[in-house]
Order: C-alpha cells, then sequence, then structure tokens
C-alpha cells in the first residue's frame, strides 16, 4: 500500500471507519480506561434489553447469565448489532462527557456518535438484506432438483459480499455528507481499501449469513467486542484531535 504525504493545513480526521481511539487520544490513561468501561458498560446494556427482548430475565441476580446465554446463542444481523452498536456509542460519548467537560468537546463526541451509529447500522443492513436477496434468487432460478449449495448458499454468499461493499461505500458517502451539509466539514474523503480492514463486525455477520458452520458461529462472538471501538472512539474525540 502507497505512502501518500499528508498536507497538514487541509487533511483534516476522515469522517469513514473505525481508527484507533487511542492513537491521537488527548486524555490520560486513567481517563481512557474510564470511557473504555462505560463504553463496555453501554454494550452490556443493549445486550441485557436485546435478552429481555428474547424472553430472558433482567433481574439482578440473572442478569448477567441472561446476557451470556444470549451472546452465546444471537445470530447478529441487523437487530443486535445496530442495538449493541447504539449502546457502545452511548456508553462510549457518557465516558467522554464525564472526563471532558467542554463544550466544543462535547459537540465533537456527540457529532462522532452519530456519524458512527451510521457507520455501523448502514454496512450491516446491506449485507444482511443483500444475503437475503441473494438466497431468493438462487431459490427462483435455480431447479428443485439442484444440490442446496447451488440454489441457496452460493447466491447467499455472492450477495452478502456484494451487500457488504455496497453498504461501506454508501455508509461513506452518507458520512460525508453528513459532515458537509450538518457540520460543515469539508468532503471528506473516498473509501481506501484500508478501511474495509475496520468492519470486523460486518466481516463477521457476512460470514455468518454466508455460512452457519460453529466455526463461523464462534468467530461472530467478538462482534460485541468490535463493537466497542466505536463507543471508544466516541469518547475520545475532542475538537482536536477532529481537526488535526
Amino acid at each position: 500500500m502507497s505512502i501518500q504525504p499528508i498536507n497538514i493545513n487541509t487533511q483534516s480526521k476522515p469522517s469513514f471507519g473505525h481508527n484507533n481511539p487511542w492513537a491521537d487520544s488527548p486524555y490520560k490513561k486513567s481517563e481512557q480506561v474510564l470511557i473504555a468501561g462505560t463504553t463496555a458498560l453501554g454494550v452490556l446494556g443493549s445486550m441485557a434489553l436485546l435478552a429481555k427482548g428474547e424472553g430472558h430475565s433482567i433481574k439482578p441476580s440473572k442478569i448477567f447469565k441472561s446476557i451470556k446465554s444470549y451472546w452465546s446463542k444471537v445470530e447478529f444481523d441487523e437487530k443486535p448489532v445496530i442495538g449493541i452498536g447504539a449502546g457502545s456509542c452511548l456508553g462510549g460519548f457518557v465516558g467522554g462527557c464525564i472526563v471532558d467537560k467542554d463544550k466544543e468537546n462535547r459537540k465533537a463526541k456527540m457529532r462522532e456518535a452519530l456519524l458512527q451509529i451510521f457507520n455501523i447500522s448502514v454496512p450491516i443492513i446491506f449485507v444482511v438484506t443483500a444475503a437475503k436477496l441473494g438466497k431468493k434468487v438462487g431459490q427462483k432460478f435455480f431447479e428443485k432438483g439442484a444440490t442446496e449449495t447451488f440454489r441457496t448458499k452460493i447466491p447467499k454468499a455472492i450477495g452478502g459480499i456484494a451487500g457488504l461493499f455496497a453498504g461501506v461505500f454508501s455508509a461513506n458517502i452518507i458520512a460525508n455528507k453528513i459532515n458537509e451539509k450538518v457540520f460543515n466539514r469539508g468532503k471528506g474523503r473516498p473509501v481506501q481499501a484500508s478501511d474495509f480492514s475496520a468492519h470486523l463486525d460486518d466481516f463477521c455477520v457476512a460470514a455468518q449469513q454466508i455460512h452457519d458452520g460453529k466455526f463461523v458461529h464462534a468467530i461472530s462472538r467478538f462482534v460485541p467486542i468490535a463493537l466497542m471501538i466505536a463507543g471508544n472512539e466516541v469518547g475520545n474525540t475532542s475538537v482536536e484531535n477532529v481537526d488535526s
């Protein structure tokens, strides 16, 4: 991957994708740990609510058992990913506001939270929708005598992969438009190959949509951890590292 020079007078922080939330943080390590803690609490809280929606108890004596049971079995499609992602961003925002009382920095965190929620929601909606569409197309155009692989698995895989790329590009367009029209932050930048490496949550979910084997199921259990990156980015955002 080629490295291009940066003009420090015109280069702004990309509005798209996940970055290293701690590399440019203006806060002390203890404050970063607090933000990480509230982000984790946001994720756990959202998982508790999702577990309740599935019939689990959230009584104090049973809540952790309920979260564990939900986490071990859930298929990460739109609802849990968006819900957990929102909980992560809210937790990170709360932690960031605790460590930083500056009004402009809090505005920057709110802006980052909105962008991250779009960045989480759009790709996963595309992945799941395209995978389901691919499956329907395969079932329609392949005869019933064809193998299950040709009728459902391959079309679903093609749809899921196409949805991932379409979702990432669409999220970039939306984030840049929000930056430009709502926050007056300029036109942003186009998608780069390195952006896809930041979407571990989407890759996990895409894999789960394509194949439901034990290995894929086990890997997808890391989705809540991957979503914590967004919350930590929100909490560690300030005017300083947004405009630098």
